[in-house]
C-alpha cells in the first residue's frame, strides 16, 4: 500500500506548484496514512496550488503576523536582477540572526494563524537592501485542520513551557501515543539553546515514529504530511546556514 500510495501522491503533484515538495516526506509515512487521507490532502494542495486569490490572502495575512512581530522578515516576491544575495553568501552574525528570524517565522505561523506556508526552503529567501531578508515562497500552503493544530500547539508549548500534562494532551490529539519517547528525543536533544540541524537526523526520527504507529495500527491525521514538509523545509534552510540555534528562544519569542 506504501509504494501505491507515494506513487499516487507522485502523479497527483506532477506539474503542480508543490511538486518539488512530494520527496521530502519519509516513506514511512505512507504506511500510517490512510489512502482517503493522502487523497483529501493532495487534493487540497492541488486547490491551492491553481487558487493565486487565495493565496495572496494568506500572505497578505501572514505578511501582518511578521509586521506586528517585527521578526525583520518581509513576504513579497522573489527580487529581480542582481540586487540579492543568498543566505549562504552572508557573514557568520548575520546568518545566525537570519536563522534565529526563520525559526521564530516556523513558530509564529504555527500559533498565530491556522493557515502556514509550508515553503522556508533557503532558496525561498534572500537578503536584499542592506541585510533585509526578503521572503518568496512559492504558493505552497495548508489550512490546518482544528483538531490538528490544537494538538500542535499542545505538543509544542506543553515541552518548551515544561508543562507535562499539556504535552501529554497534545500527543493524544495526535494519536502519538506511543510514540511519545521519540517526540521528546525529537524536541529535547541536550541542549535546546544549541540545536544544530540536518536533515538526515530529522528523517531518521520521524521514520522511527511512524514505524512505532505503524506496529501499534496507527492511522495518522492527514495533516502529517504538511507538518513532515515544513519541518524538512526548516530543517533545510537551517543546515545550510551551518550553526547552532536557540530553538526555546525562538519559540519563546513567538509563544501567543
Amino acid at each position: 500500500m506504501a509504494k501505491g500510495a507515494s506513487g499516487w501522491v507522485r502523479r497527483a503533484a506532477r506539474g503542480t506548484s508543490w511538486a518539488q515538495f512530494v520527496d521530502y516526506a519519509s516513506p514511512a509515512l505512507y504506511e500510517v496514512m490512510p489512502i482517503s487521507a493522502l487523497f483529501r490532502q493532495g487534493k487540497e494542495f492541488v486547490a491551492n496550488g491553481v487558487d493565486g486569490e487565495r493565496f495572496r490572502r494568506i500572505q497578505r495575512e501572514i505578511g501582518a503576523v511578521l509586521d506586528s512581530r517585527e521578526l525583520g522578515i518581509e513576504l513579497g516576491e522573489a527580487p529581480s536582477g542582481d540586487r540579492s544575495a543568498a543566505l549562504s553568501s552572508l557573514s557568520e552574525p548575520a546568518r545566525r540572526a537570519s536563522g534565529q528570524g526563520i525559526l521564530e517565522l516556523y513558530f509564529n505561523q504555527i500559533f498565530a494563524s491556522e493557515h502556514t506556508i509550508l515553503d522556508l526552503r533557503a532558496s525561498s529567501f534572500s537578503v536584499v537592501d542592506s541585510g533585509r531578508l526578503l521572503w518568496h515562497p512559492r504558493s505552497f500552503y495548508v489550512e490546518w485542520q482544528s483538531e490538528f493544530l490544537h494538538g500542535l500547539r499542545d505538543l509544542y508549548a506543553g515541552f518548551y513551557l515544561d508543562d507535562p500534562s499539556r504535552f501529554e494532551r497534545g500527543l493524544g490529539t495526535l494519536d502519538l501515543e506511543h510514540a511519545g519517547d521519540l517526540m521528546l528525543s525529537h524536541l529535547g536533544g541536550e541542549d535546546q539553546r544549541k540545536v544544530r540541524f540536518q536533515i538526515g537526523a530529522f528523517q531518521s526520527s520521524f521514520h522511527e515514529m511512524f514505524l512505532r504507529c505503524r506496529d501499534r495500527g496507527v492511522s495518522l491525521h492527514r495533516n502529517f504530511i504538511a507538518l513532515g514538509i515544513y519541518l524538512v523545509c526548516l530543517y533545510e534552510v537551517l543546515e545550510s546556514l551551518d550553526l547552532e540555534f536557540d530553538v526555546r528562544d525562538a519559540f519563546e519569542r513567538s509563544y501567543v
